[in-house]
């Protein structure tokens, strides 16, 4: 059986490096019939680059026989479409973030409840080798209690000085279509603190942007302390005045320390018995640090997470939870430094299974 999909927007990098990991590993199952985008250039290229019929208008496209929809728009868009999709009866894979603001919360959740699908959300930290790794790592027998986890994220420095033109200005820049680096793209790093440690109770949260920032609702100096429900620290730093992308940090358990660093140099270090020497060590190639010795990198593995799952009738192991979860940490991280004081994370929202 192959899996019938759609594509719900043509025009994101994300759509072609989903298609692309896909056929990485999983190939034989799935096809794509149907290409949907307002660009009717970007439509027609979809369909010829990945099959399938080209579309211009949802209407019709939504009444294409097919099984999943890949949503992949700029993120304030994702709610709506997620409507529609729900509507039609499709399965979804939605693309991170699944919301940049409360309305749209609302929505999907409202979405999800009277139209039941399966959703798969993009959030794809977990397969990026150096965090897959240390998720392995903190769930063997011997680890113990995880205690804390340090996460410090550099980030190419911001725009500084006059406040540009807005209407020169891309969905990427504008905080309500999405929802800035911390929804943005940090969605991936606060998935991965729930995925290895489970969920949260509180955070506590300072920021600071300097008054010459040209986007002064972008946190360019951020940190957010949150304590697990089952005891233990997750610590974020987030710092845009760097002039490079990089992200390192540490991982300690009852007997584990480790250190571990995602591009250019993407390792985890292990330390058990010597304290200046790694009892393991673990190094990826790549810029990116996603190669592996079978050339998957986390797009390949994440469709094919996507696709055996579907295919197998099992859950969804990314979903609409997940996404949410993601959201509202990073909503409670800017409540906290806003109010100067720590805050509650909500709950896991209640979804139909």
């Amino acid at each position: 059986m192959a899996i019938r999909i759609g594509l719900y927007g043509c025009n994101m990098y994300r759509t072609r490096e989903l298609l692309e990991g896909a056929q990485m590993l999983s190939a034989d199952q799935f096809e794509v019939v149907a290409c949907y985008d307002i660009d009717r250039a970007k439509a027609d290229f979809a369909a010829e680059r990945f099959g399938g019929q080209a579309y211009y208008a949802e209407e019709p496209f939504l009444k294409h026989d097919m099984d999943v929809v890949i949503i992949s728009l700029p993120p304030y868009l994702h709610p709506e479409a997620f409507l529609h999709t729900a509507q039609a009866g499709k399965d979804v894979y939605l693309e991170k973030p699944v919301c940049v603001d409360l309305a749209g919360r609302e929505l999907v959740l409202k979405a999800a409840r009277d139209y039941p699908v399966k959703c798969y959300v993009g959030l794809s930290y977990r397969f990026i080798h150096p965090f897959l790794k240390v998720a392995e790592i903190v769930r063997r027998p011997d680890a113990g209690k995880l205690l804390g986890v340090h996460a410090h994220w550099l980030a190419p420095g911001p725009l500084l000085g006059p406040a540009p033109d807005p209407a020169k200005l891309g969905w990427r820049q504008r905080l309500e279509q999405s929802g800035g680096q911390l929804v943005f793209h940090c969605c991936h790093l606060l998935d991965w603190f729930r995925w290895i440690g489970g969920e949260m109770s509180s955070v506590t949260a300072t920021s600071y942007t300097p008054p010459e920032a040209a986007l002064p609702h972008e946190e360019v100096e951020l940190n957010a302390g949150f304590t697990y429900e089952q005891g233990g620290l997750a610590n974020f730093t987030l710092s845009q005045h760097s002039h490079q992308a990089y992200l390192y940090g540490s991982v300690e358990t009852e007997n584990y320390g480790m250190l571990w660093g995602w591009r250019p140099y993407s390792f985890v270090k292990v330390y058990r018995s010597r304290p200046r020497a790694a009892d393991e060590t673990f190094e990826w190639a790549g810029t990116d640090g996603v190669e592996d010795n079978t050339g998957a990198g986390r797009n390949a593995l994440q469709m094919k997470d996507f696709i055996d799952a579907y295919l197998e009738g099992r859950p969804m192991p990314c979903n609409l939870q997940d996404g949410i979860a993601s959201f509202d940490m990073a909503c409670a991280i800017r409540e906290s430094y806003r109010e100067g004081r720590r805050v509650s994370v909500p709950p896991l929202v209640d979804l139909p299974a």
